[in-house]
């Protein structure tokens, strides 16, 4: 059974304690404050909960009327829009408002404030990549917009009204802790939320790795490696055969640079990009294929698992909207989730959105070359706060393209190494209003205007409504790619052409499809299109849990939710089922005991990957290795490279086993797969016998993944660690050591009235002293789900709370 948070007890924060003081990251917490019985951490133990309960809120306009129900949801009820968002403000605040602060911090490059100097290499690189100049971008964009001001301005009084109404003893127990008080929310947070995420999904492009890579290997291994499409198993989003009825209208064209790959390039600080593993699933069936003749609609964005959860569960109701779903603490509206009439859920695009550029300084390195011309640098100078310490300034060079986030003095480069980055997240956009229009939509035109303001980072947004439509859309402001080497590569600063560069595909020529033949629509971060769409949309695409999807969506018939969740929480692995037989064929085991018993466990496995297994825990180890090997040029500390997709590793050693990847080469030898992955099941041997593969449950599936869900600061006291659940990357059910399905959610027309059915990872409380801290975590570890209310106005929400 997972280990639940009931109450602060000396020990725990013993153990807190600890942590900071072996942690030098500042000042240390305000001790005597933070074990005070009146305003410390048992206060935080006893505080009220809000369930089956209603209060009353004094809004901008009138009074708006919360109603929690079992799961602490709060239904909200206003007679105004501008009352609605106030009072959303208000209760996120209430349930999360330390969650939230925390967020925006990291987003603007200031935990220095809070947590001292060991924070400002992470805050340096947060305001070089440029989430707040982002943000700025987004905030003008927003408050020209009558709609979307009245949003954040709404929300952030509300935010604001339950701040200054707040005791000091009421404090969330993370500000004790570390020694500081909440300070007023601003639109600006809001804008800085919806960029940090931004970040989060599409700040790990691979020009820099995909540059080395290409030095390392050439171009002909490099393709092979890296192909655009995936031989020969592409099922795209949108399906292949698909008609499209436009042409490009690129009418640029692109230099070609001979000296693409002649130096190799590094990422200094690796460890703040997102990680690999992030991507998500999202499907929708019409009523041919369900057994109540309604669509369903199904949705679970893999993000990281934190405590307190990444969403916020709500219903938002007043005469113009009824909306639930879910929402990013501090963030007004509902991002996924469903109306009267229509259902929605995203996945990311996975398109690539930045490109990098090789920079050419003059002698003083005050200016760089941009075309036949050296131009001066602007400056992007910015001052971090240290907690403890003396202010800091970093002076940023910015380009015409963007900014030059490592160089002498961040990172310590290379001049001849330095790269200016463009990144589409600071073009100015409006995506709260996508969000605004979504929420009262009514029918597929309407959804399609919503979506059409968003803008960065690209989605799939997949779509079901009461009467019998589906549909999904790849939106995003695109980059207009005009051969297949442009955008994936570093290249001169000098070639850049801004007009290219700031062009988009047209909105109106994103992938999209209507009520396929099929019966369903369904994307999983793979290839949204194939070879015959007009634009190129280079990314890096996953090529497993989207065939598993589709081939079961294919086959099904009278689905019902439960199908549908089941599929949530399938956890076959189809790496393993494709590449294991042949990994098997190349190995030669003798006598030794472990490797028969890893080899056996192997040979018998039906490709699940369940809790209570051995077989998941040799292959993926075995796996690991394989590519460790076969990739054994890459181990360069002063270069940066990624791997290939595991489908290609995979195609390669099934197809091309020969091949000179995998000659390893500090030896005398010219070695093929099947050396290679003989001497990584020796190591997977060796390993597991250091591991005491005796002891059964130390090579169980669910201690070896060891699934956590971790505070956001990290603190060990306050998260859940080696939880009961099974899949892993490249699994439907993508739940790996610290990612994975953040918010699964069901959506069934069945009655006409849809039907939500969701769990996530966490409470809807972010009080750690709450014994609701972690109170859905059980359910989604097992598979299960609660059935959301959606009421249609405040008295039935009134009504409900008072029955047992």
């Amino acid at each position: 059974m997972i280990k639940r948070i009931s109450g602060i007890i000396l020990a725990v924060v013993l153990i807190v304690l600890l942590f900071f003081l072996n942690k030098p990251i500042g000042q240390l917490p305000a001790i005597g404050m933070f074990f005070s019985p009146t305003h410390g951490f048992w206060k935080n133990a006893t505080s009220k909960e809000t369930k089956k309960t209603s209060i009353e809120i004094k809004a901008l306009n009138g009074t708006a009327t919360v109603v929690y129900d079992e799961l602490g949801v709060p239904h909200i009820f206003a007679d105004n829009e501008a009352d609605l968002f106030y009072a959303q403000g208000y209760v996120e605040a209430k349930d999360r408002l330390w969650q939230m602060e925390f967020q925006t911090l990291a987003a603007a490059g200031r935990l220095t404030e809070i947590v001292g100097e060991k924070a400002l290499p992470l805050d340096q690189f947060s305001r070089r990549i440029g989430i707040v100049r982002a943000a700025e971008a987004a905030l003008v964009e927003a408050k020209k917009n009558a709609t979307s001001n009245m949003m954040v301005e709404s929300f952030t009084k509300g935010v604001n009204a339950y701040i200054k109404q707040l005791k000091k003893a009421d404090l969330p127990l993370e500000y004790k802790l570390i020694g500081y008080e909440p300070e007023n929310w601003t639109p600006l947070k809001c804008a800085l939320l919806m960029k940090f995420m931004a970040k989060d999904l599409t700040y790990y492009d691979a020009d820099v790795e995909y540059t080395n890579a290409l030095h390392l290997y050439g171009k002909e291994i490099f393709e092979k490696l890296y192909p655009d499409f995936p031989p020969p198993a592409l099922d795209p989003i949108i399906p292949v055969g698909t008609k499209w009825n436009f042409r490009s209208v690129d009418t640029f064209s692109t230099k070609t640079n001979t000296n693409l790959y002649s130096a190799l390039y590094a990422k200094p600080y690796s460890e703040f990009y997102p990680s690999k593993f992030l991507g998500s699933n999202n499907w929708s069936v019409n009523g041919s294929k369900t057994a109540s003749g309604k669509p369903i609609l199904c949705g679970d964005p893999h993000l990281g698992l934190n405590l307190p959860s990444i969403w916020y569960a709500v219903q938002l109701h007043c005469p113009t909207i009824n909306v639930e779903g879910v929402t990013i603490p501090g963030a007004p509206g509902v991002i996924i989730g469903h109306n009267e009439n229509i259902a929605w859920s995203v996945t990311n695009a996975e398109r690539d959105v930045i490109n990098n550029y090789s920079v050419e300084y003059n002698a003083d390195k005050t200016k760089y070359k941009f075309g036949n011309e050296f131009i001066p640098f602007d400056y992007d100078v910015e001052v971090y706060k240290i907690k403890g310490g003396k202010d800091v300034t970093d002076s940023i060079r910015m380009a015409k393209v963007g900014s030059i986030v490592y160089d002498e003095h961040f990172g310590k480069i290379d001049d001849k190494k330095h790269i200016a980055t463009y990144w589409r997240a600071e073009e100015p956009s409006n995506e709260i209003m996508a969000f605004y229009y979504l929420n009262k939509a009514k029918n597929q035109q309407d959804y399609l205007k919503a979506i059409d303001y968003f803008a960065c980072p690209g989605q799939n947004f997949v779509y079901a409504d009461k009467e019998n439509n589906i549909s999904i859309k790849q939106q995003g402001n695109f980059m207009l790619r005009t051969n297949a080497g442009d955008g994936s590569f570093v290249t001169p600063l000098a070639d850049a052409n801004l007009a290219q560069l700031k062009a988009r595909i047209p909105s109106d020529q994103n992938p999209y499809i209507l009520n396929p033949e099929r019966g369903f629509c369904s994307s999983a971060n793979q290839n949204p299109v194939g070879k015959a769409y007009p634009y190129l949309t280079n990314g890096r695409y996953e090529n497993y849990r989207n065939r598993v999807i589709n081939s079961t969506l294919a086959n099904a018939q009278n689905i019902t939710w439960k199908d549908m969740a089941a599929l949530q929480n399938n956890n076959l692995s189809l790496l393993a089922k494709e590449i294991l037989p042949t990994l098997l064929t190349y190995i030669s085991v003798d006598n030794d005991e472990t490797a028969n018993k890893i080899f056996g466990a192997l040979k018998v496995w039906n490709y699940e990957a369940d809790i209570a297994l051995t077989a998941p825990s040799y292959f993926y180890k075995f796996w690991s290795l394989i590519e460790a090997t076969t990739y054994d040029e890459m181990s360069d500390s002063k270069a940066s490279f990624i791997l290939p997709e595991n489908y290609n590793t995979a195609n390669l050693i099934i197809n091309e086993p020969k091949l000179s990847i995998f000659d390893i080469k500090n030896t005398d030898t010219i070695e093929t797969a099947k050396n290679v992955i003989n001497i990584a099941f020796q190591k997977t041997v060796d390993y597991f016998k250091s591991h005491n593969v005796e002891n059964k449950n130390s090579v169980l599936w669910q201690h070896y993944k060891h699934t956590s869900v971790t505070h956001l600061a990290e603190i060990n006291a306050f998260s859940i660690t080696d939880i009961p659940i099974g899949g892993y990357n490249n699994i439907v059910n993508a739940a790996a050591e610290k990612t994975g399905p953040s918010w699964r959610m069901i959506v069934d027309f069945k009655t006409g009235k849809p039907q939500c059915y969701a769990v996530y990872p966490g409470g809807q409380t972010g009080n750690v002293g709450s014994k609701y801290y972690t109170e859905f975590i059980d359910k989604w570890s097992k598979g299960e789900y609660y059935t959301f209310h959606f009421f249609d106005n405040k008295k039935q929400a009134l009504d409900a709370i008072q029955k047992k």
